[in-house]
This record gives structure tokens, sequence and C-alpha cells, in this order.
């Protein structure tokens, strides 16, 4: 299935997110620097852990009230409330004031509205879609979101230090138009469940029974390692736009492409060429990669986080252009090598009968790992580049330890899974 034929709220949703990646991009990966240089380093760590606290903790109470207010509503409130935080974003960083707490008291609010406003989203391109329409769907939305990256990674690398004011005042005008796209031309989608054949009891016990299906999943150790083994490789993803920008901004001056060349670039803009190279590399190397590894081939997911690991701890460390170019290569080789192979063995380990508890606790983790980036921003103000790149290698040395671990296990899940007459991944 084409883009075209997809549910009209799908392609408005779609086209909306490609945009609000494309803007949002252009500022938020250098937000580390900028509350670095502006409140110092351990406040802008501090930052980006109680960024993914309010994160999580909206994202809560969105999709409690989604699945009881409707899709539509919560989505148009959480943008109403990204709308004021970008405007006010811009008041603070315009030609008649300059507010760092300001702005990081925007941020917040602009991080509550998109976690207030993701689960709506997200329920809602399930509402309108079938099975077989959803990887459709994803992959549309996947290649659209690394595009958006790739190119807000080099404008914004280019315009951040000089424009911020400009770039604010232009995503809060397009984060209103957003609202009222939503409000004008996206339906309700939420299905009408308060005739279904529910009883009451059923209803009553409804959060002991979410309570408990969270408990099933903690005790579950097999789960519980891999989700371990899973955010601390993802978490050293994550510092590119935390410690990572801050060291390459700090330590990265003008400095030359090659030894030989005349060619110069700075911390900032080399951050910009590495997300860029990153996206754009996800998007060419899962074409054909992603389909000559697509079976659950442990040691070669061990190898390829190897990869990764490598790749971001000369990252880490080093300040040579042409060198930050080839390590971030190794790097994505293997992100684009472990992923698949990663998310087979997840859709193994997940019970048919707890898949959403599972699938929740296992997005959660993306979020710890963000937090864990945010907490080597503070360390970074306390160790060397040498000491954090050992760091950030001794992370990923650990996430191989417990995956070797469990392999045996995940092998021993795998196969009853398989011959189970149904199952679909």
């Amino acid at each position: 299935m084409g883009f075209l034929q997809f549910h009209p709220n799908v392609k408005l949703r779609l086209i909306l997110n490609f945009t609000n990646n494309l803007l949002t991009n252009m500022f938020t990966p250098f937000m580390a620097v900028y509350f670095a240089k502006s409140l110092g380093t351990t406040a802008a760590g501090a930052a980006a852990i109680l960024a993914v606290v309010v994160s999580l903790v909206f994202a809560a109470l969105g999709g409690y009230y989604a699945d009881r207010f409707g899709r539509k509503r919560i989505m148009v409130y959480s943008e109403m409330l990204c709308t004021a935080a970008f405007c006010t974003m811009a008041l603070a960083n315009s030609p008649w004031l300059h507010s760092a707490i300001l702005t990081f008291g925007m941020t917040l609010v602009m991080n509550a509205g998109a976690g207030f406003g993701r689960p709506a989203i997200d329920a809602m391109l399930i509402d309108v879609s079938a099975p077989e329409t959803r990887k459709s769907i994803y992959r549309v939305n996947y290649w659209a979101k690394n595009l958006s990256l790739s190119i807000a990674g080099v404008v914004g690398a280019y315009l951040f230090s000089d424009y911020l004011f400009e770039i604010f005042i232009f995503v809060a005008a397009m984060s209103l138009i957003t609202v009222l796209v939503m409000q004008l031309f996206i339906s309700e989608t939420m299905p009408d469940l308060r005739n279904a054949n529910a009883n009451k009891d059923a209803s009553l016990s409804k959060r002991t029974s979410l309570w408990a299906s969270y408990r099933l999943v903690v005790r579950d150790s097999t789960f519980m390692l891999y989700l371990l083994a899973g955010l601390l490789t993802v978490s050293i993803e994550r510092n590119l736009s935390n410690y990572m920008s801050i060291r390459l901004e700090d330590q990265m001056q003008e400095a030359a492409w090659l030894p030989w060349l005349s060619g110069h670039v700075s911390g900032l803009e080399m951050l910009g060429f590495l997300r860029t190279e990153n996206t754009l590399l996800v998007v060419v190397l899962s074409l054909f990669i992603g389909r000559l590894f697509r079976r659950s081939d442990g040691r070669m997911m061990l190898i390829a986080i190897a990869l990764n690991v490598i790749g971001y701890t000369y990252i880490a460390l080093g300040s040579q252009p042409s060198l930050l170019i080839l390590f971030m290569f190794i790097a994505t080789v293997g992100e684009v090598l472990y992923l698949p192979i990663m998310q087979a063995l997840l859709a193994n380990l997940v019970p048919d009968g707890s898949r959403s508890a599972y699938m929740a606790v296992n997005g959660m983790s993306y979020q710890v790992s963000t937090m864990i980036a945010g907490l080597n921003v503070i360390l970074g103000g306390f160790f060397s580049a040498w000491g954090m790149s050992a760091l950030i290698l001794v992370t990923g040395l650990i996430a191989m330890f417990i995956m070797m671990s469990i392999l045996p296990k995940l092998e021993g899940r795998r196969l009853p899974l398989q011959a189970a007459p149904g199952r679909s991944l």
C-alpha cells in the first residue's frame, strides 16, 4: 500500500510528523550546548534528565485521557501546549530578552506537550489502520523521520548560533498551523467502548489487572536483562546529542578536515555533519544490510554492537573531522545490523497475552537511556574526554556481556514461539 492509499488521518499525521521533526530538530540537538554555555554542564545534564521525567509523566497522563476523551482532543491540546512553549522560547531569546532559565522552563513545557500527545497519535494510527497496512505506515514514517533529521542537522548547525530567535518564531508559527490543521481536518477515531460487553467487576478490577500485568513483566528476568542490555546500548548513541555535542563544541575549534586541506569545520558544524551522516546512512544501509540479516543471529548482533561501541568510543574522544566521519560510519553500520536482530529477539520474548505491558516497559527503556545520556553530561564536567570515552566503552562491554549471558535463554524461548501456530511478528 502506498502513501496515497492511507487513511486521510494517517496522511495528515505523517506530513505533520515530518514537518514537526524537521523544525524541532533544528534546535533540540543543540540545546545541551546552549544550556551548558548558559547554565553550566551540571545544569545541562539535569535539564536532559528532567525533560525525560516530564515526558514520561505526561505520556502516562496522555495515554489515560486519550482512551477516555478521544485522540483528537488530546492531540490538539498537546500541540497547543507546544505552541505556547515555542512562543515563549522565542521571547526568551529575542532582541529584547535573553533568559536561559525561561528557555529551560519552556523546554520542559515542550516535552510535556510532546509526551502528552504521543500516546494519542500512536493510538490514532492504529485505530484507522489494519494490521497488514501498518508496516507500510511505519516504514514511510521511518523514512520521513530520518530524512527530516538529516536536513535539520545541517540547517540547524549553521542557523542555531546566530538565528535562534528566528528559528523559534518559525517553529511557533508552524506549530500553530498544526493545531488548526488537526482541529479542522483530522477526525476522531477512538472506538466507542462504553457499550462493550464488559461487566462492572471487570471495569473495577482494571487497575488491579494493570498492576498485575506489570508485575509479570518485572518478574521475567530474561526480558529485564535483555531490556537492561538494550537501554545501555542505546544510551551510548544518545550521547551524541548530549555529552558528545558539548565536547565537540568546546574542544573542536575550526579543525581542518585533513592536515593538508585548507577547509575547516567547527565543533557545532561537525555535530550537524555527524547527525546527518548517521541518519542518511541508516536510510541507505537499511535497504541492503537489513535484508541480509533478518534471522536472530546472536553472534552477529554482538559483533554489530561492538562496531557501534567502537565508533562512539572514538567520537567521545577524537577531534579529527575525517576520523570522526569514519568512526560514525562504523558506528552506524553496527546500528543498522544490531537493531533488526534485537527487534526480532524482542518479538520472541513477548508473550501474546501480555504484549501491551511488555511493549510499554520496552518503550520506557528508551527514555531511561536518554536519562543515562543526560547523566553523562554531568559526569563530563568532572572527567576528561579520555575518562568519558572509557566510560562509554565500559558501558558497551557491560551490555555485550549481559546479552551474551542470556543468549542461550533467548534461543530457548525462540523455538517454542516459532512453533506456535498463528504467530505473527
